[in-house]
């Protein structure tokens, strides 16, 4: 599992951060205590007390989480600790309407119920996404590279795969990218019902989404007429309109558009239905009211919205809650939090929201390499690397340091296509092209190591780690 949500196809569930959500109220707070993590109950005390190497919150009743040694794989506990679905896999999904996505080592993703049961197979699925709405994404390989459709609940397919990205159904209604790198939106027929035209799209929230034109923010409805006409710096829904920034100031408009409280904040998050919501002023976080007006006294490093009645906040790297009055409800003395519980509040979605397949073939491996070498993941990459590729990988990481962040933004944006995988024994080729280089076909070359395909090359190669794959060159043979 990885700890953030960052599939690059599914840009626009992180667009979402902050969003307007249902309130969901935390029941035990996934805490890091020492070298692992257990569970807090709402009043401060360890209800479960810490033997996870890693876990998640609880969705559907269950949790992810990792066996104290780290080693035998990702299972499901209940709200007890106990392990209802044995820690055996390498990557999961939380549980989402009963269903989760699970692969195990050298497989594809493979959908199981509560039980552990298992309700359906993939194959052919490079990454596939939890459900929302009755309906998850997934992404297969073609020669023009990854493309995303959608499953129903009996892996069924629902929507062919031919979008260069996707969100997640909201209303009924979910943000795709075209090939142009155009946003739009589909509803569940796979329709396209609000046409491609936005560089940035969030998920919509009732009838109401914010879309970003030429670089300004504004609000649609699900007709695509605008709500409040692309103006603002950044936008994001709150319960009763938005947060917005003007220049370098936030504040408040409702649905219209109008000002109800005047941009003052250096940066300012939703109240979704609260009696308080965050905002920085002087370089620290307080909280004020809906009339704008300071009701805790910035003082914090960073501050949560509220979940309940309990506020997460951070100071001097230490994190506690405070209540519904601004005071200390639960000391500010904890190490850390579990990465789920960050995302499910920045991006409404769990950190454990896809997973990809481990499947043990050139092309997919090929694919894995690739995306995250250029997604600058290196930790990954080398994953799949054979042993004399893991020092090159880890040169051209060296290197970053000295890249600027336009140039270090260009080589996250690269797309690639990867094809015609051929075999020869313990070695074999994948022809790869990339978008920042459409033309030109390269060779990615690959060995068997342990049984194992990993990104090679060989010996006499002289590429360095400035003319890495991708970087205008191609491997020497």
């Amino acid at each position: 599992m990885r700890k953030k949500y960052l599939a690059i196809s599914l840009v626009s569930c992180l667009l979402s951060a902050c969003s307007s959500q249902e309130p969901v109220v935390t029941e035990l707070f996934p805490v890091k205590v020492g070298q692992q993590y257990g569970y807090m109950d709402r009043a401060g005390k360890m209800a479960i007390s810490p033997q996870f190497s890693a876990e998640g919150c609880f969705g559907d009743g269950l949790a992810i989480a990792n066996n104290g040694d780290d080693k035998a794989g990702w299972g499901y506990i209940d709200k007890t600790g106990k392990f209802v679905i044995a820690p055996q896999y390498s990557s999961v999904t939380s549980f989402s309407e009963g269903i989760a996505f699970v692969v195990a080592e050298g497989g594809s993703p493979v959908a199981i119920d509560k039980t552990g049961a298992v309700k359906f197979k993939t194959a052919d699925v490079q990454e596939v996404g939890y459900f929302r709405e009755d309906y998850a994404a997934f992404s297969v390989l073609k020669e023009d590279g990854e493309k995303w459709g959608f499953m129903d609940k009996e892996g069924v397919t629902r929507i062919q795969p031919q979008f260069t990205g996707v969100g997640f159904f909201s209303g009924g209604m979910c943000a795709v990218i075209n090939n142009e790198r155009k946003w739009g939106f589909i509803d569940k027929k796979g329709d396209l019902k609000v046409n491609y035209q936005y560089v940035d799209a969030a998920p919509f929230n009732g009838n109401r989404a914010a879309v970003c034109l030429d670089g300004r923010w504004g609000a649609i409805d699900n007709t695509g007429k605008y709500l409040i006409e692309p103006k603002y710096a950044d936008m994001h829904l709150d319960k009763d309109g938005f947060v917005v920034a003007d220049g370098e100031k936030f504040g408040w408009v409702d649905n219209n558009g109008k000002v109800v409280i005047d941009p003052q904040f250096e940066r300012a998050f939703p109240f979704n239905g609260n009696k308080y919501a965050p905002v920085r002023v002087g370089g620290k976080w307080g909280y004020v009211d809906h009339n704008g007006k300071l009701a805790v006294q910035p003082q914090f490093d960073f501050a949560f919205g509220y979940d309940g009645n309990l506020a997460l906040v951070q100071l001097n790297h230490k994190e506690g809650f405070l209540n519904e009055a601004g005071a200390i409800a639960i000391p500010i003395s904890l190490d850390d939090l579990s990465a789920d519980y960050y995302t499910r509040y920045f991006v409404g979605l769990s950190s454990a929201s896809s997973v990809i397949t481990c499947k043990n073939d050139p092309l997919f491996v090929s694919y894995k390499w690739l995306t995250k070498f250029f997604q600058m993941d290196f930790e990954t990459a080398k994953s799949v690397s054979s042993e004399s590729t893991r020092t090159l990988v880890d040169q051209f990481a060296g290197m970053t340091n000295l890249m600027d962040d336009s140039t270090k933004q260009q080589m996250m944006s690269v797309r690639v296509a990867v094809k015609d995988p051929k075999e020869n024994g313990d070695n074999a080729t994948v022809a790869y092209t990339t978008s920042d280089n459409p033309g030109k076909a390269q060779t990615l070359y690959l060995v068997k190591e342990k049984g194992k395909w990993m990104v090679a090359f060989s010996k006499d190669d002289a590429v360095s780690s400035a003319e890495a794959p991708g970087a205008g060159e191609k491997p020497a043979e």
